[in-house]
Order: structure tokens, then sequence, then C-alpha cells
């Protein structure tokens, strides 16, 4: 019996050494080989520490994105990003260069753009992004403004819409959205629920009283998250795709990396919870959807919702029990090269070959809302 004992604690000894040996402490966590351990609650404040304060100076590309107290974050007004791939209007929209107001470009019609990075067209130029095609397809006399941002879920760019779009009266709203917003749409906190360090906290809605309704407004500030020594003393982390998830109080601060490599290669299967399962998520973008569509009409508008990337389930569902149709960009793109799809290395973000397909294959429908938005009007 001691001999076995004996035998197990020097093997658990041994492959201890041995991956510690081998991991590789990196900016974004520790590997082992070609595998990312989950990281500790302590890892992933730390992470989160050094992105956001090099967010607010202005350090990296993040630095276009500000922390917002009712959206989570936004762009920043008359922003350059530090690669020079960015600029922001003085309204905090994307511009092709610095120093501009697009209030003052009066031109007889506007088109917003809303959503998410594909809206805002992460890892191109202007003149490589979505809306930039788009302004040559429609004509000069359409001003097309791009209030995408980076990383938003369909309750973002609802609340985004609310407050920063629909005081400009654009004829037509595009809402450019991927799969994955959906399901952002269940999460508080994204860098614990996505793994997304700097990005702390955004917008939480449910449905639990039959009527749409924030839970989480005012957000929590980045001092009391970034100061939490545990996650469960997040407030509202109980809705938290991730907290639920991922069952983070397992991820103890002082497990040995060996057990810490077995868990991120064989992860506990995730508990089931009614409060961020597919049925819920259905359930709320399908509300979502339909009370955008709905603020969006009564402001006069058209809309023209755009699945840009990852169609799934979610999407499938959702947008026809709100009574909705939309475009799918998917189509638009089929003759596309693979290789040249997306930028590389990463290969997550559309290439400037690729937005200009999606500009062409959408530009006609745009100019349809915008004629059935001056219907409208003439009616009036």
């Amino acid at each position: 019996m001691s001999t076995n004992l004996l035998s197990g604690l020097l093997a658990f000894v041994l492959l201890e050494g041995l991956v510690r040996t081998i991991a590789t402490h990196r900016a974004g966590g520790i590997t082992v080989g070609s595998v990312l351990l989950r990281p500790t609650w302590r890892e992933t404040l730390a992470r989160s520490r050094e992105l956001f304060p090099a967010a607010s100076e202005l350090r990296d590309h993040r630095a276009f994105f500000n922390y917002d107290p009712e959206l989570g974050w936004t762009v920043g007004a008359n922003r350059r990003s530090a690669d020079g791939l960015y600029f922001s209007s003085h309204e905090g929209l994307r511009s092709p260069g610095p120093d501009l107001r697009f209030a003052n470009l009066h031109r007889p019609y506007r088109v917003a753009l809303v959503g998410d990075l594909h809206a805002f067209s992460f890892e191109v130029p202007f003149e490589a992004f979505w809306g930039f095609y788009l302004q040559k397809q429609i004509g000069e006399n359409i001003q097309v403004l791009n209030f995408g941002v980076d990383g938003y879920g369909i309750d973002q760019a609802y609340l985004r819409y609310l407050r920063d779009v629909r005081p400009w009266k654009p004829q037509v709203v595009i809402i450019g959205f991927s799969g994955h917003d959906l399901r952002r749409s269940m999460a508080v906190y994204p860098f614990l629920s996505f793994g997304w360090p700097g990005y702390l906290v955004k917008p939480r809605f449910d449905l639990a009283s039959g009527a749409l309704r924030q839970i989480n407004a005012p957000l929590p500030s980045p001092e009391s998250i970034l100061n939490a020594e545990q996650p469960g003393q997040l407030p509202f982390v109980e809705h938290d795709l991730g907290y639920l998830r991922e069952d983070w109080h397992w991820q103890w601060e002082h497990r040995p990396l060996f057990l810490r490599f077995l868990t991120s290669v064989f992860p506990r299967w995730p508990l089931a919870d009614d409060r961020v399962s597919v049925q819920a998520d259905t359930a709320l973008n399908s509300r979502l959807f339909a009370e955008w569509a709905r603020s969006i009409a009564d402001a006069g508008s058209v809309a023209l919702f755009v699945l840009m990337s990852g169609g799934n389930s979610l999407v499938k569902d959702s947008l026809p029990r709100a009574g909705l149709s939309y475009l799918d960009a998917s189509e638009c793109v089929k003759g596309i090269p693979e290789d040249r799809l997306k930028v590389p290395p990463a290969n997550h973000h559309y290439t400037g070959e690729t937005n200009q397909a999606i500009a062409l294959c959408t530009a006609l429908a745009i100019l349809r809302a915008l004629e059935n938005s001056r219907k409208s009007t003439s009616r009036l």
C-alpha cells in the first residue's frame, strides 16, 4: 500500500516537474505545448489590470475604446490608435482622419451602421472598411455613419442605438451582427465569459418579470471589479455565462500546474443553468431584436439586419421569433478564396476585399430601404 502511494507520489512529482519545465509564460497566459492553461482568478485580474490602464493611457489599439458607465466600453472621441489604423471623430465615430466632425458634413440622407467589430471593420484601414465601400456604392449625397464597436453584443448595440444613433435621425439603420453577438447577451463580465482582458463589464438584460429589463444598471466601476478578491464578489456575477458555465470557484490559486493542464485539456462538463440556457438566450435576443426594430420604426427610420458572420441556431431562431428577416452576408463572399477572406494571421476579421464584396451585395437593399423611408416620410 505504502509502496503504491510512494510510486504515485513520485510519478506526480515527475509529471509536475515536466509540465513546469516545458511551460511558457506569455502575455496571454501560461501555455504547455499548444495548450493555453485556464487562468486563475488572480491571473485574470492581473491581465485585466495590465490592459485596462493601457487602454486609458492610449498605449495600444484598445485605447480607441473607452470605459463607458452605460455601455461598458465605446469608441473614444477624437482618437487615433497607436498603430495609426483607426481614427475617430469628435462624436466618437470611426473616421478617415483626426479632428473631424461628421455633424458639419451635411448630406440630404443618413445611413447608420450599428453593431460589433464587423460593422466597425476591425483590422483594416478606413479605406478598406464596409462603410467606405458602401458610401461609394450608394452615392455621396448619403452620409454613412459608423457606430460599430468591437466586442459588442446585441444588447450593447441596441443601447448604443437608443443613446447615440437615434439623435442623428438616420433614414436607414443597418444592424451588422454575428452569431456570437447573441451569446454575448448572456454575459456580464466579458473578461470572465470569453477571456477578453480589459473588457470588464457590459449591460445584461433578462426577462424574469416578463418585460425586458436591464439588471445591472448602473454598471459596476472598473475599480470595484479589479479590486474583487474572488469572482463571487462581483455584482450580478450569478447572471454571467462564464461564471455559471466554467465554475470559477474550482480554479484554485495554488493548484499544481499539472492539474491545471489536465483540466484545461479535459474541462469539466458545464452545469446546466436555466439563466444562461440556449432557450433563455433565444428568448432574450428575440425580445431585444423586436424592441430594437420597434424603436427604429417609431423614430421614422427603416431597419435592415445583416448577418455578417457566424450564423447559428440562435440567429435562425431569434429573428424569426421576433418576426424579422435578415440578409446573410455569407452569400456575398462565396467567391473569395479562403486565404483572402480574413486578415491573417488570426483570421478573425474580414479583409478589405471581403468588406467590398459585402458592400456590393448589400447596397441595393440599402437603397431600397432608403426609398421606403422616403415614401413613408412623404405620406406624413
